[in-house]
């Protein structure tokens, strides 16, 4: 009998300007062990952030994953037991979701003895998830870019320094929602350039670790403007961040803010979190690391 235990890390997204292609790991994970039974029952515990938020049985993003992989290849084991401990908040734009899906679809692929390589799992999970930043960057850790085109994944692990970053989530459970509304189908060219102009020193920035440069180049017009005044608080956060000594503040899709600054990590966290408690809302705060080594996997054989 197969037991798999998969880490993998948060991963932000949609970094400033570099929107829609560019991932970053960060040093916070989720665990999720899958191990074959002998009967045909499916058991599924969760512990850590938010554990019971997703229904324990076919519906949960893992189980998801793992019956994606079994449908291609129209093969399966008889039961399974499925132990997950989350440390990622939900809600806050950090690829959990996309993380649960991935962990799934990788541990399938184990327990029938990897027919798929690396790159089909990535390719599957870029499918499945629609989001293969998020994917690519847990996966390989690090910084990468990654795209699909058609239903072919197209990757790239990219150079980046070791940074700290500060990260507040906010309790903004419907912000994935809101945000939905309100990001415009059509932009202005002139704000498209604005943000495609800035995506190489972006990552000139981030591969040098200059947070200098971070600072200057790591404005967006096309999503910051409409999805900030959902977050309230943000822009008086941020204000505070920039005082402290961050050289930037973007924020995510789900509503966290990642702060970057080479100093004063807890009191910019603790100044941005008055912000938002100012502002009426609650939040959390990490200072992460990034993530280099990406995906930690362990498979185990047992004679019962």
């Amino acid at each position: 009998m197969r037991r798999v235990k998969i880490t993998l890390p948060a991963t932000i997204t949609d970094l400033g300007p570099g929107l829609g292609g560019l991932g970053m790991a960060l040093g916070l994970h989720t665990t999720i062990e899958v191990s074959e039974r002998t009967d045909d029952q499916l058991i599924v515990e969760t512990a850590g952030e938010d554990a019971g938020r997703y229904a324990v049985g076919l519906r949960h993003p893992v189980i998801i994953g793992l019956i994606r992989v079994f449908q291609r290849l129209e093969d399966t084991v008889l039961g399974l037991n499925v132990r997950i401990d989350n440390r990622i908040p939900h809600a806050a734009g950090l690829g959990v979701e996309t993380a649960y899906i991935t962990a799934g679809i990788i541990a399938a692929n184990n327990l029938l003895s990897n027919p798929y390589k690396r790159e089909d799992v990535l390719s599957i999970a870029a499918e499945e998830t629609q989001r293969p930043d998020q994917v690519t960057a847990a996966v390989l850790g690090g910084l990468v870019s990654a795209v699909l085109e058609g239903d072919t994944l197209l990757h790239r692990s990219l150079p980046v320094a070791s940074l700290q970053v500060v990260i507040i989530a906010p309790d903004t459970d419907d912000f994935a929602e809101a945000v939905e509304g309100r990001i415009p189908e059509r932009v202005l060219l002139t704000d498209a350039l604005y943000n495609l102009g800035r995506v190489p020193l972006l990552l000139d920035a981030l591969r040098e670790g200059n947070l200098d440069l971070l600072g200057k180049v790591a404005g967006d017009r096309l999503y910051a403007p409409h999805t900030r005044a959902l977050v309230p608080g943000a822009e008086r956060a941020t204000d505070e961040a920039l005082r402290l000594g961050a050289s930037a503040v973007i924020g995510t899709h789900g509503g966290a803010l990642v702060a970057f600054a080479d100093k004063n990590h807890a009191r910019i966290a603790d100044a941005m979190k008055a912000a938002l408690r100012d502002a009426g809302a609650s939040a959390r705060a990490w200072t992460l690391p990034i993530d280099r080594q990406g995906i930690v996997i362990s498979v185990m054989q047992s004679s019962s």
